[in-house]
């Protein structure tokens, strides 16, 4: 049996490998999930195309090709790796916790501020109102002077 072949089920062993019924891997078939190769007028699945569709496959230690073999011995090897970026993944996301902590307590201070000044220009209005208010009465006040006559206003008469 030649390298090529040792990779390829038939459609039951390939169901039975990926644990779903036979119908259910023709359906897969048929809408295109999984791709199958034709040898001899029979359909077979080659072992990648499982591992690429159902991602788990449990095959008898023969069916396992040296290629799928070395890329399990890649997943041991790699978990130091895997260790070592699940670790600075969560170190981002201590420093992205952090940052939205700082943005939050910026956030805080700028509405304060606004609020302050929002204070600020509400007394500020209302003294501007006040003041108006005394011109207006002082301007009633000089009109109603200039309104009487020359001698009243110089001895002060009512």
């Amino acid at each position: 049996m030649s390298k090529q072949t040792q990779n390829l089920l038939n459609l039951t062993q390939a169901a039975e490998a990926v644990g779903v019924t036979r119908k259910t891997l023709y359906s897969h078939i048929d809408k295109g999930l999984v791709s199958v190769t034709r040898s001899q007028g029979k359909r077979y699945v080659d072992v990648s195309e499982l591992l690429r569709h159902y991602g788990d496959v449990s095959l008898p230690k023969d069916k396992v090709s040296d290629v799928t073999r070395s890329q399990d011995k890649q997943d041991i090897d790699t978990s130091p790796i895997l260790k070592a970026m699940q670790k600075e993944l969560a170190e981002l996301r201590m420093l992205v916790e952090g940052q939205q902590q700082l943005l939050l307590e910026d956030k805080q201070a700028r509405d304060q501020q606004s609020q302050q000044q929002s204070t600020e220009w509400q007394e500020q209005i209302e003294l501007i109102e006040q003041l108006q208010r005394e011109r207006d009465a002082l301007s009633a006040a000089l009109e109603a002077e200039r309104g009487k006559g020359f001698w009243s206003r110089i001895f002060k008469k009512g």
